[in-house]
């Protein structure tokens, strides 16, 4: 076994932990779904979670042909992951009682700063994960565009009072995020 299949295996593990909690949260809404009143915006948040998992997961394909690993090699990927896990089990809404009913709009209104915030650090950590792996300002910067924009949409997010500008805002970070999983689908097949 190589160092990158037993790093990749561990960051695997934590993203199917990950999607797992994802895919039980939604089954468990469609099981109730008489008692769920959706949210667009809560759908949104939702999405994008899925879609930055998976492009973070594959993305980490890049790495295949390392053969050293230092401790912060190892180290500031499994942070980084830790908190996309923490993002994905935030936001789905917690197994509610038998017959109470799951409002989505409610839930993201009391719980999506928590989301946004853990969207944030993940992307403020893709920088950082970035930085620790590029060697010029230059190709920092050229491989850090999909994580700048979404810290600056993701701050914005987070920032948003209106109605209008967090639904924006949603919109945005989920069509980055389809072309960023694309994007990243296809390093796979490289």
């Amino acid at each position: 076994m190589t160092s990158f299949e037993f790093v990749f295996g561990l960051i695997s593990v934590i993203t199917s932990l990950a999607l797992t909690n994802m895919l039980g949260g939604a089954v468990s809404l469609y099981r109730h779904a008489e008692r769920v009143q959706l949210s667009w915006r809560h759908g949104l948040w939702v999405a994008i979670a899925f879609m930055v998992l998976i492009a973070n997961w594959a993305a980490f394909w890049k790495s295949h042909d390392q053969r050293l690993w230092s401790a912060l090699d190892i180290l500031i990927p499994l942070a980084f992951v830790s908190v996309l896990y923490a993002f994905c089990d935030l936001v789905m809404p917690d197994k509610t009682a038998e017959h109470a009913v799951v409002n989505l709009r409610e839930y993201h209104l009391r719980k999506g700063g928590r989301y946004k915030t853990l969207q944030l650090a993940f992307a403020i950590m893709a920088l950082i994960l970035i930085a620790h792996r590029e060697h010029t300002l230059a190709h920092w910067f050229g491989a850090s565009k999909f994580a700048i924009l979404a810290a600056l949409i993701g701050a914005l997010a987070l920032r948003a009072r209106s109605t209008w500008l967090d639904t924006a805002t949603a919109i945005v970070l989920a069509l980055l995020g389809i072309v960023f999983m694309i994007a990243n689908l296809q390093l796979l097949s490289a």
